[in-house]
């Protein structure tokens, strides 16, 4: 089969509600770092540093939260958890009391400064739940990190989940001819047996989720068929998705010598600098098939890998060889260690004189996967015009099924798997 890797599938029951506001000032429920000092920031679950955060009601399965502030300074930081509907609209039908026990706003209290690098920083760390915070209900949540002076600084989400329903999902080429060697398509079943839906056609709406990425997720589709227990969707490619391509890799999990995807390592008193070996584009390209971690990043260090405080930041430059300038677009380097947001310091300029497109981001040791994106003057992202599609590629998928439920209060999430 070609594509092998593991499908997340979770299940939402939610009801629809409208945007509140809770202390501080929350203007976008989306994954987003508004502090420039803010670095790699990280939140999973488990012991899984490359999945997605979701928990369970019991709260068993923990989240943990790392990140980094480059300030140079000590700086005191609150963690507040927010409730959301299935569209990331912040619920407003329910109190801050029917979803937590415990308390909101709480200072984290896990850090510590780095140790022996050339630059300075604080690490801070958070577990959820814990002894002063844990949730009540399941659904959609957002997690919000503010100062001292409480301004957002960090907004991350994560789903807390139930057990209730079957989902079975599977991989194949799409009906439409045209997309047949680049596009994929998801085919997903539900059995409803062991959970009571009164009308499963209305009720239910799917998402679907590529790489973990919510920018150019499929939402709100219906389910089409109800045979019995069974519950399908339309046959003609109703959850469609570029294959794109295998993700690109620079490791410097190791700054003493160079690798395959790094063309120079200098150290100096001012810093880290890593030159990247120049990428070309791959849109016309044949496919290859190579082991990437889903756009995801890691922070890893293999010259001092007994201590999480000695990893180093690094100057990385990268460089997109380009011929000509590409008049009415801008370019971006993106992957999930930007939260596949376009942030400024991730969008390269170009340089004749060098025929492509460079920029330099200041990155902590590790692994890091990341495409280059095309973005036009209305903010739409293109990924294939540089890295192409190819329907063998790789992809994790990830599986939302939703319920809006006639007289519910709140949005429940009943299945994870």
């Amino acid at each position: 089969m070609l594509f092998r890797k593991k499908i997340y599938i979770f299940i939402i029951m939610l009801v629809f509600t409208v945007i509140n506001s809770y202390g501080q000032i929350v203007t976008s429920t989306e994954d987003y770092v508004y502090d420039p000092d803010i670095k790699s920031v990280k939140f999973y679950a488990g012991s899984n540093p490359l999945s997605y955060p979701v928990s369970d009601l019991s709260g068993s399965i923990s989240l943990s939260l790392d990140f980094d502030d480059i300030s140079g300074y000590f700086r005191s930081y609150y963690y507040k958890i927010i409730h959301c509907d299935m569209d990331w609209n912040i619920s407003k039908n329910i109190n801050e009391s029917d979803y937590l026990r415990g308390y909101n706003d709480i200072e984290i209290k896990d850090y510590d400064n780095s140790n022996l690098t050339l630059f300075q920083y604080v690490n801070y760390q958070l577990s959820l739940p814990n002894s002063d915070t844990r949730w009540s209900i399941s659904g959609n949540y957002i997690l919000v990190i503010y100062d001292e002076d409480e301004d957002v600084v960090i907004v991350k989400r994560f789903l807390v989940s139930e057990d209730a329903i079957s989902i079975s999902a599977t991989l194949g080429h799409p009906k439409d001819v045209s997309k047949y060697y680049t596009h994929q398509s998801l085919d997903i079943q539900l059995n409803s047996k062991d959970y009571n839906i009164v009308d499963p056609l209305t009720e239910l709406k799917v998402d679907v989720l590529q790489n973990d990425r919510w920018s150019d997720a499929i939402l709100d589709v219906s389910p089409k068929y109800l045979m019995g227990d069974d519950i399908t969707f339309d046959e003609f490619d109703p959850f469609l998705f570029e294959g794109y391509n295998e993700f690109r890799n620079a490791d410097f999990r190791t700054l003493k010598s160079t690798n395959i995807d790094i063309h120079s390592i200098d150290v100096r008193r001012t810093g880290v600098y890593i030159e990247l070996e120049s990428d070309p584009i791959r849109k016309n390209s044949n496919y290859f098939l190579w082991t990437d971690i889903g756009g995801n990043f890691l922070i890893l260090n293999l010259d001092n890998s007994d201590d999480i405080y000695s990893n180093e930041y690094c100057y990385v430059k990268f460089s997109l060889k380009s011929y000509a300038q590409m008049p009415g677009y801008k370019v971006y380097v993106i992957g999930g260690f930007s939260e596949w947001q376009l942030y400024d310091e991730n969008e390269l300029q170009y340089d004749p004189t060098e025929e492509s497109y460079t920029g330099t981001i200041f990155l902590k040791q590790g692994v890091y996967d990341y495409y280059y994106a095309l973005v036009d003057s209305k903010g739409n992202i293109n990924y294939s015009d540089l890295e192409g599609s190819f329907y063998q590629t790789e992809n994790d998928y990830t599986v939302l099924v939703y319920q809006r439920k006639f007289g519910s209060t709140y949005d429940r999430l009943i299945g994870g798997e």
